[in-house]
């Protein structure tokens, strides 16, 4: 994303967005119905599927690394503050979902086996899958290995470790189901 920070430099504002548009989220991402502020920070964008209609707020930060592999549907959009990190497996994230501020999604994690020290243990990772119509609420923390069916909305502060059946409102630490939506 170096390149989109210097079009900017170079192309103020307005007319630095349609030429990154045009150029680089078409190459990448096939189309250019993107908004990403100046201030987001990407890693691994050529292993990331972004749909139409992607739109983030400021401070935003998506890392893809060592065979990860990210996929994002349609009329996406994510407040301020969130943290995807896509580490040595997949996230999926469906169409029209929406995430509140401060959202953490990371699909991988330590082990902590008390025969060897934790920071000499294998990383484990697993896929997070989160189906369509989705609302994630603010500082929410998603966990490796979970599946969010379709229509779910997790409250404010949840912590997901398990997966959640379609149409559930969860909230706590851990997420529990509270109701399904009418």
């Amino acid at each position: 994303m170096a390149i989109v920070s210097w079009f900017i430099k170079i192309f103020p504002s307005v007319l630095g967005g349609r030429i990154i548009r045009k150029c680089f989220y078409s190459r990448y991402w096939g189309h250019s119905k993107i908004i990403i502020p100046d201030d987001v920070t990407i890693t691994g964008y050529k292993t990331m599927q972004i749909g139409e209609n992607f739109r983030v707020c400021p401070n935003m930060k998506i890392y893809v690394e060592n065979d990860g592999l990210l996929k994002v549907g349609n009329n996406f959009f994510s407040n301020y503050g969130t943290f995807i990190y896509a580490n040595g497996s997949s996230i999926t994230i469906g169409n029209d979902c929406l995430f509140g501020p401060d959202v953490l999604i990371i699909n991988n994690n330590h082990a902590f086996e008390k025969n060897e020290l934790i920071r000499k243990q294998e990383e484990i990772k697993k896929p997070i899958t989160i189906g369509n119509d989705v609302w994630i609420g603010a500082k929410s923390i998603i966990l490796p290995g979970v599946t969010i069916g379709d229509g779910v909305v997790i409250a404010a502060g949840s912590v997901v470790n398990k997966d959640i059946e379609p149409y559930a409102v969860v909230a706590g630490v851990p997420a529990r189901k509270i109701k399904m939506r009418n």
